[in-house]
């Protein structure tokens, strides 16, 4: 317990020291206590409450940043966030994926995500920034983006103390005509930002240009194409209905074959019924006819054939005499 308000007292101390190195050159943005993102809600009053005005960065000369962090708790009452971020009239935006330390499941998909979406309707999904050398870099030309992410709440965290954070720094950038300005890219005419962002140890610059202390090994992640999705959507209802409706065909072919054999069974238990009636009827009429009292008779007792009798066998003395 006192490790974890150690710990919690150097995030403190950590990001006002952040907001501290990072002024004035940069307004930093606590995305959950400015009302950035909010807590969960009530699903269907989502697309009712969420922030539609977006962020305006009014001044080129000027950044933002974009922290927030959360641990094992707080993750859990956050609800999916989405911003936009609008740019000077005739000028485009840099952002700076500086930290994103969110979850990966076992094949690399991404639990947690971040989604930035261009004017142009373009999305780039990722979860984490350890795996590159260099920040992720998008641009807009027209200055306008949509920043969304997403914290799977219903998976805790691995362990009591992990934490996920996200930081994001963003950079106007203009037509390389004006004073004060120089180009991230030689060879885009409308990719100056201040002077003052380069070399302060902050990546504002595709290809890490306003820097020394980074390679460009970054990468892109684009979204599957939202149309995909649909028809993969689509496709998926349609196998379902099919699948269903062939299990109903199964069930109510397997209920009349059922309904079938036991009409079968019961007619074949009255058939037999009637049958074995019908024989103990007759067992019982076939006493009372006249013909039917018949008894074997043995043969006459004179008809026997009787051994020789004993005088005759052997005739006695009386007749010799």
């Amino acid at each position: 317990m006192i490790s974890l308000l150690i710990k919690a007292v150097l995030m403190v101390q950590l990001a006002s020291a952040t907001r501290n190195i990072y002024s004035p050159l940069y307004r930093t943005y606590d995305l959950v206590p400015q009302g950035i993102c909010k807590s969960r809600r009530i699903p269907i009053f989502d697309n009712i409450l969420t922030q539609s005005n977006p962020i305006q960065l009014s001044n080129a000369e000027r950044g933002a940043i974009f922290w927030q962090s959360w641990n094992s708790s707080s993750f859990k009452k956050f609800a999916d966030c989405k911003f936009y971020l609008q740019a000077p009239p005739r000028m485009g935006l840099y952002l700076t994926v500086t930290k994103a330390q969110l979850r990966k499941n076992s094949q690399g998909v991404c639990i947690d995500s971040i989604v930035v979406k261009n004017s142009n309707e373009k999305k780039f999904l990722f979860c984490e920034t350890e795996e590159y050398k260099t920040p992720r870099v998008y641009s807009d030309d027209r200055g306008q983006m949509r920043i969304t992410i997403n914290l799977d709440s219903t998976l805790p965290l691995p362990y009591l103390n992990s934490t996920l954070e996200v930081q994001f720094v963003v950079t106007v950038k203009r037509d390389c005509d004006t004073e004060g300005f120089e180009p991230c890219e030689e060879d885009e005419d409308d990719s100056c930002i201040g002077k003052g962002f380069f070399h302060d140890g902050i990546v504002n610059c595709p290809k890490c240009s306003d820097e020394k202390s980074c390679t460009d090994d970054s990468e892109q992640v684009p979204i599957v194409n939202p149309s995909n999705v649909l028809l993969s959507a689509i496709i998926s209802l349609f196998a379902t209905m099919i699948i269903f409706g062939g299990c109903l065909w199964c069930v109510y072919r397997y209920r009349n074959s059922l309904i079938t054999c036991t009409s079968h069974g019961a007619a074949a238990r009255s058939n037999r019924g009637e049958t074995m009636a019908a024989v103990e009827q007759m067992h019982v009429e076939l006493p009372s006819s006249p013909g039917s009292d018949i008894r074997p008779t043995a043969p006459p007792a004179d008809d026997k054939d009787f051994p020789p009798s004993y005088d005759s066998l052997f005739p006695t003395g009386s007749s010799d005499r």
